[in-house]
């Protein structure tokens, strides 16, 4: 008997996990299991699975479901403790388990676990552009940056091949040892109806999206000058969502855009969407390197870093505003509303988000990260705490201050105040002089709350 447990990799495309299971040609049972400890509420009142994420998630469950129902096989999905569960399986039958390899140290500790109990286990690639060994042959040594990565890594271009599709799986485990926790019975928490999700999650809902940007709306060749945008559709690719929890392999991105090229040439835009793959790839494979460093307060720095003391009263007042979405900083407000929301905010205003966060707020960047992964639908661990920890000055290329000033981003990436109200529409009736005078505390707008922290002041550029 073998089990294929999917995590952050569901999907039938582009995936070694069952092909290793066809090989074996021995009875299977495919499982995914939501850790239990994804709904503890921390010390700070987050949770791992915000209702965005769960709908996310919830819908890519059922699009898997639907496509290995199409191959006759059942998805079974369990609630709790992923070794715990596995253990009670092993007690009744014995079995293989084929599984991606550990992202995080989290995972790794799972496996290690699982391991000790005498569970064989076989582990495959599925979330890399390149595998252990190619990382291996190429880098003698991990790279401090990422553009000594980037340099290594364009030496052995396309050094990585597509798997073609699964035709057949093997034999069905007709006989599952735990019930299946259906789709229906979600968690009423992660029910909020306020929820607006811009598209489902899953292999098809993926496909298709990657479909309408590269080849029916051609949005590709616009990437490099609109990806700073804050609003509207196709601005940017938006296939981290289906990146993130393996709905679409990144080597098929990869090659679809080599396609595209080879239809259309190459130029800086589809070039610049590589990149970010790219940097996507230099994060994971950091994050495999230096372990639970990344999460640590000093993070990659070997110097001990002295934080500037500030009062625990403020720190909670600061703190409770970010939550409330009541900074009084109307940019980063409208941010926090849609990430709320929508699961999703744009890269550019992340960076404004966490900037904010850490420099004017002085809170813990820990915390941030871990909001933005209760949050996103686009959470990826390596991703996420590396660019959090890049901000923070205590990631790759390490400096102290990486501060982005707020009002000059507003000016340059919002001007038109498109992105504020839309998700402040109190604020539908102000200028931008308005808004830059009240994140500065020039002159406050009388209904709209107060900064906690104000912004730098800068000259005001007149509107044409």
């Amino acid at each position: 008997m073998q089990i294929l447990w999917l995590r952050n990799d569901l999907r039938l495309h582009d995936h070694p996990g069952f092909y290793l299971a066809r090989a074996k040609n021995e009875p299977l049972s495919i499982i995914y299991i939501m850790p239990k400890e994804w709904l503890d509420i921390d010390a700070q009142g987050m949770t791992r699975l915000g209702a965005a994420k769960a709908r996310f998630l919830r819908s890519s469950l059922i699009d898997l479901h639907r496509t290995l129902d199409e191959h006759t096989f059942d998805l079974t999905i369990l609630f709790g403790d992923p070794v715990e569960l596995l253990q009670k399986i092993y007690l009744e039958q014995a079995f293989t388990l084929i599984t991606a390899s550990a992202q995080a140290p989290e995972e790794a500790g799972w496996l290690a676990r699982i391991a000790e109990l005498g569970i064989q286990i076989e582990c495959y690639e599925p979330y890399t552009l390149f595998s252990p060994a190619q990382m291996t042959d190429f880098l003698s040594h991990w790279p401090t940056t990422f553009s000594q990565f980037r340099r290594t890594i364009e030496k052995h271009p396309q050094q990585f091949k597509v798997a073609e599709d699964i035709k057949a799986l093997p034999l069905k485990l007709r006989d599952t040892v735990l019930p299946i926790w259906a789709p229906a019975q979600w968690p009423e928490e992660h029910s909020d109806t306020g929820i607006q999700l811009k598209r489902n999650g899953g292999e098809r809902s993926g496909k298709q999206h990657l479909k309408d940007y590269l080849w029916e709306n051609k949005s590709i060749q616009h990437y490099k000058a609109t990806r700073n945008a804050l609003i509207g559709d196709y601005f940017s690719s938006q296939l981290s969502p289906y990146l993130a929890w393996g709905c679409l392999s990144p080597r098929h991105i990869w090659h679809q855009i080599l396609q595209y090229e080879a239809a259309y040439q190459a130029d800086e835009h589809s070039q610049w969407l590589k990149l970010e793959l790219l940097w996507r790839e230099y994060f994971h494979w950091s994050m495999r390197h230096h372990g639970d460093r990344l999460f640590q307060k000093n993070g990659l720095r070997t110097d001990t870093v002295t934080p500037k003391k500030i009062p625990e009263h403020i720190v909670q007042k600061h703190w409770q505003a970010w939550c409330a979405a009541s900074t009084g900083i109307p940019m980063i407000d409208a941010g926090l509303v849609e990430l709320r929301t929508t699961g999703f905010v744009s890269n550019r205003l992340r960076q404004n988000m966490a900037s904010y966060f850490i420099h004017q707020l002085q809170l813990d960047w820990r915390w941030g990260a871990r909001w933005f992964e209760q949050h996103l639908i686009d959470f990826d661990v390596a991703s996420n705490w590396g660019n959090w920890a890049y901000l923070a000055g205590v990631g790759h290329d390490a400096r102290p201050q990486r501060q982005f000033n707020i009002n000059k981003q507003l000016q340059e990436y919002d001007p038109e105040l498109q992105h504020i109200q839309h998700w402040l529409p109190e604020l539908s009736q102000q200028s931008l002089d308005d808004i830059l005078n009240h994140q500065t505390k020039t002159k406050l707008i009388p209904y709209y709350p107060s900064p906690v922290v104000a912004t730098r002041s800068i000259s005001i550029t007149p509107q044409t």
